[in-house]
């Protein structure tokens, strides 16, 4: 989880750096951009104003009248539009410092040209004053001169010269009239000498000021208006417009320059989201495979492919009549032992091939396995005979083919259980199937109530419990009951016989646990309990018992171990214990069973083997087992008073003891014609109510009875 929030948290932080790039980028380039533009708009309105102002000036020159603050507010505006670009260059100062070098030189020479326009505007001001006065001095000359007189002519015509030259200079700005002029204002003061009138002396005295006022400041006039008018402020300003254009050029391949930068980090940061989109899809893809597998690992069988048992619940409750046919492999436990268990897989996949192959026409039929070696065939239920018809057809496809596995021919046959109990259904079809397994004439079994064993399994569940109780509480212990010597009518010893104590307080006969002891594993654990109050009861008593063991006791190490630990424990009274091994059961390993009887015997015990008669008696086998009693089955002996093939059995049994050496004990004597029949058959001892019933020892009758 904290490296999804790593990964997220670094996408985040890349993808905000792209966002804060971009923004930034185009924030920058926007700014730039517009102060550049700014700028060239500022340039060019310099350049308008400053023509625009020269063009002023000059329209000051040619009329008489002329509002000059205008020229003052021109030159203001331009003054504070340098002064405006001035400080934007500056601002940026390290992009344009030849600009800005240039610049100020133009802010100089415009300032100085202020200063020229002031002048000139002064001097144009006395020109114009001048230039209306001495029109109008001449035409009044023509009231006051006689025209007829030689003098006067002289001075009207020269007046007129200078008006005509004076006009001429003025608006040609033609500086060459004005040694013309000055030849005309020696003249005219020539002719002040002569005139005596003083009217006519006062306006030549006038004509001749304001002459030489002209003649004195036209020069300068006509230079400051050059100034004024000529190119230089507009090359210099254009001058410093290229600079400006060159070293924007070179501020924008800077800013381009950091854009590509930034450019190439924004497409790190799309880079590094990229990956991480990649890498989490990949991601998901990864988890949607791990997802897919592991849904599919659940309702999938690894080894063969097949749904398993979560599938087939699901499939079940889809269907509105289920009908299920459990197979399971008669005896595949052997086939595991036998080859081992690669073998059995293969026997297992082999078997899911032909299933499948056997079922893939059937549409509605769906094939699982469901632990083990058991397979389920899964469709929906139309009739008995068509369940009958498949399991034939699944038979003879087992049946009629070997299976050929690395080099091994392994021929397999089936059992089934079907059942149509949909609630109940695996469950009812598990019941069948093992009807099917115990039976020893069908194959296949399908479900009816008289096969539903749950009640037997509860009953099993709750003896179980009991019984874990009961030892936890100590409340299992042995009931004894009278093993008589016939001949003498005396009781030679006891055969402790388990007993469970309820928490009701109510004794259970073995009848009652002993099957359930079996299912848990716990027969051994009852054993040992048995046998440790028995021989303390021996320790106590003086007599002797005999004590059951099963088979399995023997064949368990753990419990074999604890027998004979109790064994070495009260070994001075070990020897009047004599243990009875139950013929019915099935002893599987004879070496086994032999060895823990030379070990008991090491201890002076005996052997008897109980129930005999029960079973399939191995008469062979039980003389190498070297045995002292053998104990007539109960079944035999109840109704021998009357039963004569039941006195046949016993009979022959008793004789084959005799000629084997073994004491005989007969069971279930439970009158005095039974008790009267086995003493004419020559056996030795009897056990049964009508000596003795199974009673704490302390109850019994003769429990005084002493080791002879």
């Amino acid at each position: 989880m904290n490296r999804l929030f790593a990964k997220v948290g670094i996408a985040l932080t890349a993808a905000l750096l792209g966002i804060g790039i971009i923004l930034y980028q185009q924030n920058s380039l926007k700014e730039s951009f517009g102060r550049i533009e700014s700028t060239n708009q500022t340039f060019q309105k310099l350049h308008t104003d400053i023509v625009t102002l020269q063009h002023t000036v000059l329209q000051a020159n040619y009329f008489l009248y002329f509002n000059t603050d205008r020229i003052l507010q021109e030159s203001k505006t331009i003054t504070n539009e340098l002064q405006s670009l001035e400080k934007k260059i500056r601002d940026n100062a390290d992009y344009y410092p030849y600009t800005l070098h240039h610049l100020r030189k133009t802010q100089a020479l415009f300032a100085k040209r202020v200063e020229t326009i002031h002048d000139f505007l002064t001097l144009n001001a006395s020109l114009k004053n001048s230039f209306v006065y001495l029109p109008t001095l001449a035409r009044k000359a023509y009231t006051l001169f006689d025209i007829t007189k030689p003098l006067d002519r002289e001075i009207i015509l020269l007046l007129s010269k200078i008006n005509t030259s004076l006009f001429l200079a003025k608006n040609a700005l033609d500086e060459s009239f004005v040694e013309e002029l000055h030849t005309y204002e020696k003249e005219l003061a020539g002719y002040l000498r002569r005139i005596g009138e003083k009217r006519k002396a006062r306006l030549l005295e006038a004509s001749y000021r304001h002459l030489n006022v002209f003649v004195s400041y036209f020069p300068r006039f006509h230079k400051e208006l050059n100034e004024i008018l000529d190119k230089s402020m507009v090359h210099s300003l254009e001058k410093t417009f290229r600079l400006f254009s060159k070293e924007s050029k070179k501020e924008l391949d800077h800013i381009n320059t950091i854009g590509n930068v930034f450019l190439l980090i924004y497409l790190g940061t799309i880079l590094v989201v990229i990956y991480f989109i990649i890498h989490s899809e990949k991601e998901n893809i990864r988890l949607k495979k791990m997802r897919d597998w592991l849904e599919k690992s659940l309702v999938t069988d690894p080894l063969t492919g097949l749904l398993n048992r979560e599938a087939y619940h699901h499939r079940k409750n889809l269907l509105s009549k289920p009908a299920l046919i459990l197979l399971n492999i008669d005896r595949f436990k052997h086939i595991n032992e036998f080859y081992g268990a690669a073998i059995g897989d293969a026997v297992l996949q082999e078997c899911t091939k032909r299933l499948k192959t056997l079922l893939q026409t059937s549409q509605k039929a769906s094939l699982y396995r469901l632990g083990g070696d058991d397979f389920g065939v899964l469709f929906e239920y139309e009739n008995q005979d068509e369940i009958e018809a498949l399991i034939g057809e699944i038979f003879d496809s087992c049946d009629n083919t070997s299976f050929e596995i690395n080099g091994l021919v392994i021929d397999i046959s089936m059992s089934a259980g079907a059942s149509t109990a949909k609630e109940r259904l695996l469950e009812t079809a598990d019941m069948a199937l093992k009807a099917a397994k115990s039976s020893r004439r069908s194959r296949y079994l399908i479900f009816n109530p008289s096969m539903d064993v749950s009640e037997t399994i509860a009953r099993n569940i709750h003896a179980i419990q009991q019984l874990k109780t009961a030892i936890a509480n100590d409340e299992i212990f042995p009931y004894f009951q009278p093993i008589v010597d016939l001949e003498s009518g005396k009781t030679v010893k006891y055969e402790a016989l388990a007993r469970m104590r309820t928490a009701s307080k109510e004794v259970l006969t073995p009848y009652h646990f002993l099957e359930a002891a079996k299912q848990a594993k716990l027969s051994g654990t009852i054993t040992a309990t048995i046998l440790r109050q028995t021989l303390e009861t021996a320790r106590q008593s003086g007599a002797h018992f005999s004590v059951n063991i099963s088979s399995g006791d023997i064949a368990s190490s753990y419990d074999k171990k604890i027998i004979c630990g109790l064994l070495h424990e009260y070994e001075e009274i070990a020897d009047r214990i004599t243990f009875e091994i139950l013929e019915s059961e099935e002893i599987e390993d004879y070496e086994l069973v032999a060895d823990f009887l030379n070990r008991v015997r090491h201890h002076g015990c005996k052997i008897a083997i109980d129930d005999f008669g029960s079973g399939y008696s191995n008469f062979e086998k039980l003389l190498q087992l070297d045995i002292d009693f053998l104990k007539i089955d109960g079944s035999l002996i109840k109704n021998i008073d009357h039963d004569t093939h039941a006195e046949l059995i016993v009979r022959t049994i008793v004789e084959f003891a005799k000629g084997a050496g073994i004491e005989t004990v007969a069971e279930f004597v439970h009158s005095e014609a039974v008790l009267r029949k086995v003493k004419s058959l020559g056996i030795g001892f009897g056990q049964g109510f009508f000596l003795g019933k199974p009673l704490p020892f302390s109850d019994c009758p003769e429990c005084q009875i002493k080791d002879s």
